[in-house]
């Protein structure tokens, strides 16, 4: 089973990497609020994508290894592995992404939702209130550590509703044998 959870684990944080850093170079170039946004859209869908790697990694597990069969417990159990691998995969990579790919991208970010606030048509009494919560707690957002904690519990979270399902659809029972002496 650990071989299944990291061969697919890795194939799915390599995915999920390589499209997220395949949207960076294609979008940083005219970084925007609507980039930002599209960004976003392509993100979670890379994530969905990527997180497949859990359906195929169970379903391979189940008919190459148990004969057909498996449990929902051993099916989530075997999604919950993959997600962490990708999961820590991916954190990786955000780190590297804050740190050295785009050291910069945190401050474009801030810059792009205090704008989001400014434009918000809301009273100026309200953005200044608005502003003012931001940037306090804009300083987490130059936080590598943390961006890239955040992204692996989103992916790990992602890939707990994938496994969930997965182990739904899988799961084929185990008969049980009587005896009958």
């Amino acid at each position: 089973m650990g071989k299944k959870i990291l061969f697919y684990g890795l194939i799915a944080g390599g995915i999920l990497t390589v499209l997220f850093l395949l949207s960076h170079m294609l979008f940083m170039k005219n970084f925007s609020a609507e980039m930002w946004e599209t960004g976003e859209i392509i993100g979670y869908s890379s994530m969905l994508i990527a997180l497949t790697a859990i359906f195929f990694g169970v379903k391979a597990y189940r008919d190459k290894v148990l004969g057909g069969k498996i449990t929902f417990g051993k099916a989530f159990t075997l999604g919950m592995g993959i997600s962490a691998v990708a999961a820590i995969i991916f954190g990786i990579y955000v780190y590297f992404l804050y740190t050295a790919i785009a050291p910069d991208l945190s401050g474009k970010m801030i810059e792009i939702y205090r704008e989001k606030i400014k434009t918000s048509g809301q009273t100026q009494e309200v953005i200044s209130r608005q502003l003012e919560e931001f940037d306090k707690e804009s300083t987490l957002w130059n936080n590598p550590y943390l961006q890239s904690f955040v992204m692996l519990l989103t992916v790990f979270m992602i890939g707990v509703v994938i496994s969930l399902v997965t182990a739904v659809i899988l799961k084929k029972r185990i008969p049980i044998i009587e005896n009958t002496v």
